[in-house]
């Protein structure tokens, strides 16, 4: 019995010290459900107001004031189709780099990896000129071939990893029971790659649903984004921050509904990534 209330004083700093860090990062997103419940008098209050009545008005004016609405449906579209043909090239490349011998396959991996560390400021002016020329500037589809591009490199180099660790021995066994090597892939290597994939697909629609200076130079307003649109509440006299925040609870929500889906996935493919 002694031992055992020695064992929790002892544990008791770095549990108040974990509690300190999670109140830490908490606080913000508090504050920011307290602010979008509030008015605009009660916002710009001198002091802060942690008692208050609380309003649904911020997000009934996100909806009804603003091209919310249709931002959402754009953000939704693009995030989804840049994730899907990310991790569709990211199987395929990743299955070359992790299972076919390549005379310089490591080489052409971290050149591919290299790929992601180009900052989005750099290419956004080329991306436009081209585009331009196109005639995609304010269309989907720029903005879907820009997320492709930008999220192939991380995303092939995690899945290229999994590959690479997954037994050849599967594959000998998948070929002696008749299947092809498309098959192989589809019906025994993809389901064993799985948590690398679906953490792929996470980072990468996080980041697409979550990006602003591209989705601003390349859109008007036909093909504008949730993040646009959030920022069209800073005014010039003025920011809105009731509605600030209350389009930031919105942004965050399909992204919590996914990671919470995915946990599964998400634990295991980074656990897995940490012992290679």
């Amino acid at each position: 019995m002694g031992q055992s209330i020695r064992v929790r004083l002892k544990s008791w700093p770095g549990n108040l010290l974990v509690i300190g860090l999670v109140a830490v990062w908490l606080f913000p997103i508090c504050w920011a459900v307290m602010t979008s419940l509030k008015t605009r008098a009660q916002q710009d209050s001198v002091t802060p107001l942690f008692l208050f009545r609380p309003t649904l008005d911020n997000y009934t004016a996100i909806f009804t004031v603003t091209t919310y609405e249709a931002a959402i449906g754009n953000s939704l579209i693009i995030s989804v189709a840049s994730t899907f043909f990310v991790v569709v090239l990211a199987v395929s490349s990743g299955y070359v780099l992790g299972r076919v011998r390549l005379k310089h396959g490591r080489n052409i991996a971290m050149w591919i990896l290299s790929l992601r560390m180009i900052p989005p400021v750099a290419v956004g002016v080329p991306y436009y000129m081209l585009f331009v020329q196109l005639g995609w500037i304010d269309k989907h589809l720029a903005l879907i071939a820009v997320y492709t591009a930008i999220g192939v490199p991380f995303a092939v180099w995690l899945i290229q990893g999994f590959f690479v660790e997954i037994p050849k021995e599967l594959d000998e066994a998948a070929m002696l029971d008749g299947l092809t090597e498309i098959e192989t892939l589809w019906r025994v290597l993809i389901p064993v790659a799985l948590p690398g994939i679906s953490v792929a697909a996470i980072f990468t629609f996080i980041f697409t649903w979550n990006e602003y200076l591209l989705a601003y130079l390349l859109t008007l307003s036909q093909a504008k984004t949730v993040p646009l649109v959030v920022s069209e509440n800073i005014l010039e006299y003025h920011v809105e921050w009731g509605r600030i925040m209350a389009s930031s609870m919105v942004v965050i929500l399909p992204m919590l509904v996914i990671v919470f889906l995915m946990q599964r996935y998400i634990v295991r493919g980074l656990t897995l990534g940490a012992v290679k």
